[in-house]
């Protein structure tokens, strides 16, 4: 439930105003860099079997989205 709230906290934030909004191919990779940076803040980081920390990789994240993304929302 937690995850489901800050999801849409993250998609309210971003897409407000996003009507008017031209995207660029700039804009896109701006929005996803964004997006991936709050994603990581959500999901923290994952402990390795030898007690390592590493953040979730870009295919971990839209994993857990289910390849859901902001530029797809904007459109």
């Amino acid at each position: 439930m937690y995850v489901n709230f800050e999801a849409t906290d993250r998609v309210s934030l971003v897409v407000y105003g996003s009507e008017c909004w031209v995207l660029t191919e700039n804009i896109k990779q701006k929005l996803f860099v964004f997006e991936r940076k709050i994603l990581r803040r959500i999901f923290g980081p994952t402990q390795k079997a030898n007690g390592e920390w590493r953040l979730k990789t870009n295919e971990k994240l839209e994993e857990a989205t289910n390849n859901e993304n902001i530029v797809r929302y904007i459109k």
